[in-house]
């Protein structure tokens, strides 16, 4: 069974894209990518969750703060990334394949890095950290 998430919902974005897709194909890792992933890739993590309240409750409108990391050998790569994903997501609303509906997705920050991958071996890579707003119906 697929996850009812909008996490979920956004890799699917990212992969359904065409200029994503050929960089990254489906290396799109929810929270850790594993040690066999090849450069460059991409992981994601919620890193914070707005739930709104009505007088009678909860509304089931829900904002999920998402941070996407993205990951390549050189600066030029992966700000290349950073643009295809900025132009696949910012703005993104709509049903996904595992039936969740994403009113709406907005890039609220940006801001470039590195990594050096554990054990030290391999060079550190470029990254660039995005952070996107995602208002979508909780179930």
């Amino acid at each position: 069974m697929a996850l009812r998430s909008p996490e979920a919902a956004i890799r699917s974005a990212l992969v359904a894209d065409a200029d994503v897709a050929n960089l990254l194909g489906t290396r799109i890792f929810p929270v850790i990518a594993p040690a066999s992933a090849t450069v460059p890739f991409a992981t994601y993590r919620r890193s914070a969750v707005q739930r709104s309240q009505s007088l009678s409750g909860p509304t089931g409108v829900t904002t999920v703060i998402l941070a996407l990391d993205l990951y390549a050998e050189s600066y030029e790569a992966v700000r290349d990334l950073a643009d295809k994903c900025r132009l696949a997501l910012d703005g993104y609303g709509g049903t996904s394949p595992e039936s969740v509906i994403v009113e709406n997705t907005s890039l609220d920050n940006e801001a470039d890095g590195f990594a050096q991958l554990a054990g030290g071996e391999a060079p550190p890579l470029y990254s660039v950290s995005q952070t996107y707003s995602i208002l979508w119906q909780e179930q």
